[in-house]
């Protein structure tokens, strides 16, 4: 698919740095307005990288399973001062527990809108880009391992269908199982035969040899420095913050954490500009072109 949007156009390491950014960002600050902010940050970049049906079948997907979790948390964890009710089992309800439920619903469901949006963006020729001179088997190995299951998936439904019109449709679900086991069998067998072909290729070209040179598909430029840069402005005030104290939140014995400080604010006003950075690269580039076309 044919990407427009400012990401794609980006050196993919600055694009592996966002990720990491966030990511490690949802991770690391258990501050609920932090994670609120990386959630609202992970929808809206999700709206402008992801526009294909796999992602809004993520998020129908991913919220109730999300949910579900906050639902039960407080079914096991009976940590808390504050009893809400009992179970009819006996065991108590606590508001902590349920609030515990939450905010790892919360992390989960971020974590998850987050690398689906990776995925959207950082593809095969990307990834394959940063780690081939790094880690060469590894890159060909995870090559291959992407390359095989849309094409054993393609490659069943044909076998399958094959089998339907030479054979007729199965009359039992015995029948079926059974064809479906042997098209599973036949293209595993097919896809290590060619993972095998394709391993054997690669290294009489010399792949992975010292030395070897390789044609690069991205450049580097003066906008991925600037922002490369930003992330970096955005990521080490919050880090340091977060090391130091001043952003820390517990939830046991009782919810406390940090006091809301002028820190504390400047803190989530960056963070919250580092996590939706992919939107506002995207509006500048926008206002940068309209710019451009009147100035003619």
């Amino acid at each position: 698919m044919h990407r427009t949007d400012a990401v794609s156009r980006l050196h993919p390491g600055v694009i592996l740095l966002f990720f990491l950014c966030v990511v490690g960002g949802t991770l690391l600050l258990s501050h609920p307005l932090f994670r609120l902010l990386s959630l609202i940050g992970a929808l809206c970049c999700h709206a402008l990288l992801c526009r294909d049906a796999r992602g809004a079948f993520l998020l129908r997907t991913a919220l109730p399973v999300c949910l579900l979790a906050a639902v039960l948390n407080p079914l096991f964890n009976h940590q808390g001062v504050h009893i809400l009710f009992y179970f009819p089992w006996g065991n108590p309800c606590t508001g902590e527990s349920l609030l515990y439920g939450v905010l790892a619903s919360l992390l989960l469901f971020t974590v998850l809108v987050w690398f689906r949006c990776y995925t959207a963006v950082m593809t095969t020729d990307r990834s394959l880009f940063l780690f081939s001179r790094a880690a060469p088997a590894l890159s060909l190995l995870l090559r291959l391992a992407l390359r095989m299951i849309p094409a054993m998936r393609a490659d069943f439904a044909r076998t399958m269908e094959a089998q339907t019109c030479l054979l007729g449709p199965a009359k039992t679900k015995r029948e079926a199982l059974r064809r479906a086991f042997m098209a599973f069998r036949v293209q595993l067998r097919r896809a290590l035969e060619n993972a095998v072909q394709l391993s054997d290729a690669m290294k009489s070209r010399g792949y992975g040899l010292p030395g070897r040179t390789a044609y690069a598909l991205f450049s580097w430029h003066r906008r991925d420095g600037l922002c490369c840069l930003f992330l970096l402005c955005c990521a080490l005030p919050v880090l340091g913050a977060s090391l130091s104290g001043g952003l820390s939140f517990s939830v046991y014995p009782t919810p406390h954490g940090a006091a809301v400080t002028p820190l504390l604010l400047f803190c989530a006003i960056v963070y919250f500009s580092l996590c939706i950075s992919p939107v506002l690269w995207n509006r500048l580039e926008v206002l940068a072109w309209k710019r451009s076309g009147s100035a003619m």
